[in-house]
């Protein structure tokens, strides 16, 4: 479902404003917190081995909800996402415990809507109680050569961050367009957008605004998951909060979009 009127027309405008630019240079930026993170290289091992028996039961009990014969279909499907949030768990333990030896999982061919369609419905629940509507505008058939698992934590991340944003309700809009052999995509939140303040340092580690749990690592391991992808990821100005994402196309079917020429170095400067 696209746009209408106003609403359109103000989509397009704050999608072209000029991006948010940052104060400190990008190679240092990332270095630094890389550093940070590898310093933590200890402690995520630890983590790992002491939560991988509990995760366990989780998803063992999960499978047993989820293959009850008469089950009632809202008790499989929440089965079904406790089991799927489970693995996630899993996954972003292995990433963070991986961080300091730069381990990567296996590429392979997605489509980019589906990608965002599941972790959509992994915050399903969630977004129902709070009446906010996440809306997947990115058509079908845009194939691109990632590592699955690691970029829908990325998109199950910006989310769920923008839920916590919209505690009564909202509207998450996750829309796309291709440009000089890119793709380039916008998830924005009705919020009330991001401070100011903490701007700058958005993607570095530790940075976290009004949350009772979390190391405020999610953006940080997001935004490298992104560069891992040979892209990047920043913010645009809004009336909310506003994340880019560009991805190179090298395998794609789009229809309904066009795709010029090269893909720039650099579409803005980068915390």
């Amino acid at each position: 479902m696209l746009l209408e009127g106003s609403e359109q027309r103000r989509s397009i405008e704050t999608f072209d404003a000029p991006p948010i630019r940052m104060n400190f240079n990008e190679d240092f930026a990332t270095e630094h917190w890389q550093r940070r993170i590898s310093r933590m290289g200890w402690l995520s091992t630890s983590m790992v081995h002491d939560l991988r028996n509990p995760l366990g039961t989780v998803v063992a009990g999960a499978e047993m909800l989820m293959q009850l014969n008469h089950a009632p279909t809202h008790v499989k499907r929440l089965a079904t996402n406790i089991y799927r949030a489970a693995g996630r768990m899993r996954e972003l333990l292995a990433d963070l415990a991986d961080a300091s030896h730069s381990s990567k999982s296996a590429f392979e061919i997605c489509d980019v809507r589906d990608l965002i369609n599941a972790a959509s419905e992994a915050a399903f629940l969630t977004a129902e109680k709070q009446k906010v509507q996440i809306r997947n505008d990115v058509p079908g058939g845009v194939d691109i050569l990632l590592e699955r698992s690691r970029m829908e934590c990325v998109f199950f991340n910006l989310i769920t961050n923008a839920l916590e944003a919209m505690p009564h309700g909202g509207q998450i809009r996750i829309g796309a367009r291709i440009a000089d052999h890119c793709l380039f995509i916008e998830v924005e939140d009705t919020g009330p957008g991001i401070p100011e303040a903490i701007r700058d340092r958005l993607f570095g580690p530790f940075v976290t605004l009004g949350k009772d749990h979390g190391l405020g690592l999610g953006l940080a391991l997001s935004r490298q998951t992104v560069l891992d992808q040979g892209g990047d990821m920043w913010i645009e100005p809004a009336a909310g909060a506003r994340f880019v994402i560009r991805l190179r196309l090298k395998q794609f079917q789009a229809s309904s979009f066009t795709a010029p020429s090269a893909c720039p170095t650099h579409v803005s400067t980068k915390p």
